[in-house]
C-alpha cells in the first residue's frame, strides 16, 4: 500500500511539474485562415512549452511532435548552448504578423513580445535578463525562426516612419535581419553570416589610435577594409576565442537609396560583450535587397562612438552600381 500511495505521489508531482510548464498561445487577430491559425497556435504552444519543460528538466529541447524546421532548431540550440530561458507567461496573446515583399506577396508569419527571463549558466553573462523573442513561420505554418527581438520602442518607430513613406513591408523585413544578425554573434552562427554578406562585400573597421600629443583634443581613427572572406576568418577566431559573445543593438535609423529603392541603409549602436572584450560603436550596413527572399550585406562599418555625426558612414559615401 505503501509503494502504491509513492507512486500516486510522484506521478501527481509530475503532472504539477508538467502543468507549471505548459504554454498556451493563440492569435488576437491578423489571420483569417481558421485551420492554419489553429495550426500556428498549437505549434506555437508546443514550441514554447518545450522550451519550457527543457528548462525545468535542465535538459536540451524536445521538438518531438513539433512542425519545425532545421534551421529554427539549430538557430534555437545555438542559443540554448550559451544560455537557457524560460517563458515568462503560461497565456498568450499576439497579433499574427505577416511577412511580405514589396509587391505584397506573402513570405510567412510572424509572432512578437514573447516574454523570456533568461537563465545563466554561471555570472560570465552580461547580457540582459529579461528580453522578447519572436518566432517566424512559413506560409505552411511551420517554424522557421525563433530571434531575440528589437527594442518595442525601435521597432514601433522604424514601422510608423514605414507607413509614412509607403514601404513599411520592406522595413518590417530589414527589422527580421537585422534581429537575425544580432543573434547570430551570440549564437557563433558562422553559416548565417557566409549567407548573409555579399560576395564582394566590403567590411570597414575603425580603430581609435593613441594620442602622442595631449594637446589634440580629439583622438585619431584609422580605417581598415577587407573583404568577405577575411572577415569571417577573423570572425571564426572570435568565436573559437570567446566562451560566450553578447551583441545588442539599439538606436536603429533605416534610410532607403534615393534612386535606387531595393538598396536600404541602416545605422544602429552596437554593444559588443564577449568574455575577452567588450565595446560599444557604431555599426552601418548597407542592405540589398533585390532578392527579397535572400537579401545581401553589401556593407557593413563599425565606428568607434568618438565619431562626429558629420563623419558617421551613410549611404552618400558608398557608390553602388
Amino acid at each position: 500500500m505503501k509503494k502504491i500511495f509513492a507512486i500516486v505521489i510522484f506521478c501527481t508531482a509530475c503532472v504539477m511539474l508538467n502543468a507549471q510548464d505548459a504554454v498556451h498561445f493563440e492569435f488576437s487577430d491578423g489571420i483569417e485562415d481558421y485551420v492554419l491559425k489553429s495550426k500556428m497556435e498549437r505549434q506555437i504552444s508546443a514550441l514554447l512549452t518545450a522550451i519550457n519543460r527543457a528548462e525545468t528538466n535542465n535538459s536540451d529541447i524536445n521538438y518531438w511532435g513539433i512542425d519545425i524546421d532545421d534551421f529554427a532548431s539549430q538557430s534555437i540550440g545555438m542559443m540554448w548552448n550559451n544560455v537557457h530561458f524560460r517563458i515568462v507567461d503560461d497565456d498568450i496573446v499576439e497579433h499574427c504578423l505577416r511577412v511580405k515583399t514589396s509587391s505584397g506577396t506573402v513570405l510567412g508569419y510572424q509572432v512578437r513580445n514573447i516574454a523570456v527571463e533568461m537563465k545563466p549558466f554561471d555570472d560570465t553573462y552580461t547580457g540582459a535578463l529579461n528580453q522578447e523573442v519572436c518566432i517566424n513561420l512559413d506560409p505552411k505554418g511551420v517554424i522557421t525562426d525563433f530571434n531575440i527581438t528589437l527594442g518595442l520602442n525601435q521597432y514601433v518607430k522604424i514601422i510608423k516612419e514605414g507607413e509614412r513613406l509607403n514601404d513599411a513591408d520592406r522595413r518590417f523585413q530589414i527589422l527580421h535581419w537585422v534581429e537575425q544578425f544580432q543573434d547570430a554573434y551570440g549564437k557563433k552562427d558562422i553559416d548565417f553570416m557566409e549567407k548573409v554578406f555579399s560576395e564582394d562585400a566590403l567590411i570597414v573597421t575603425g580603430k581609435v589610435m593613441k594620442r602622442v600629443d595631449a594637446q589634440i583634443p580629439k583622438p585619431k581613427v584609422e580605417y581598415t577594409t577587407m573583404g568577405k572572406q577575411q572577415y569571417l576568418a577573423n570572425l571564426r577566431r572570435v568565436f573559437t576565442k570567446n566562451s560566450y559573445i553578447n551583441v545588442h543593438f539599439d538606436d536603429i535609423e533605416v534610410v532607403r537609396h534615393a534612386s535606387k529603392p531595393n538598396f536600404y541603409g541602416v545605422t544602429l549602436r552596437q554593444h559588443w560583450s564577449s568574455s575577452t572584450y567588450s565595446d560599444e560603436g557604431i555599426v552601418f550596413i548597407i542592405w540589398d535587397f533585390t532578392d527579397e527572399e535572400n537579401p545581401k550585406i553589401l556593407v557593413r562599418t563599425w565606428q568607434p562612438m568618438v565619431v562626429d555625426d558629420n563623419e558617421i558612414f551613410t549611404l552618400d559615401k558608398f557608390k553602388l552600381s
